[in-house]
């Protein structure tokens, strides 16, 4: 935390001022990153979820120290008794619900689905944190290309790019 307080340019005492320990500094970080991806996506709907997600993959893969931070705490935080668990549990019941919504209102309009929106739901946040993980072991996985062959998968596609 006197790193982190250096690099902002405040002091200790005034970083632990604000977050009393590091836990409460990493989730006020996850919640931020949230916040931010939730506005990108503000006016997304429908279909147009998954185009989103492919793009919010890649953004996340190219910020590897925080794709780092929220995984490690993700994985940590199934502990009822640790600080961040009260966080992913909200963070995924809401995302599940939203993209559920999105992916129902698609299907309703007439989009194709290969799934039940609540069970695309539940792999499309599975698939993407699955992929962030076994990407932060080995750079060498194609967590994009494996996204959008998903992404083709649940529009009934098994080739061409996400939106055709």
């Amino acid at each position: 935390m006197r790193g982190i307080a250096e690099e902002a340019g405040i002091t200790f005492t005034g970083l632990r001022h604000h977050f009393a320990t590091k836990d409460e500094l990493l989730i006020a970080v996850l919640e931020q990153r949230d916040l931010e991806h939730s506005a990108q996506q503000a006016n997304i709907h429908g279909i147009g979820l998954l185009d989103a997600l492919v793009s919010l993959l890649d953004q996340v893969l190219d910020e590897p120290a925080i794709t780092e931070v929220f995984t490690t705490v993700s994985g940590e935080a199934v502990s009822r008794d640790h600080p961040a668990h009260h966080f992913f549990v909200q963070r995924y019941e809401r995302i599940r619900r939203q993209f559920a919504e999105e992916l129902a209102t698609a299907a309703t309009s007439g989009e194709y689905l290969a799934i039940d929106p609540d069970h695309a739901a539940i792999l499309l946040a599975a698939i993407m944190d699955g992929l962030q993980l076994q990407w932060l072991l080995d750079e060498s996985v194609d967590a994009h290309g494996a996204f959008l062959a998903y992404v083709r998968l649940l529009r009934g596609r098994q080739t061409g790019t996400p939106t055709e």
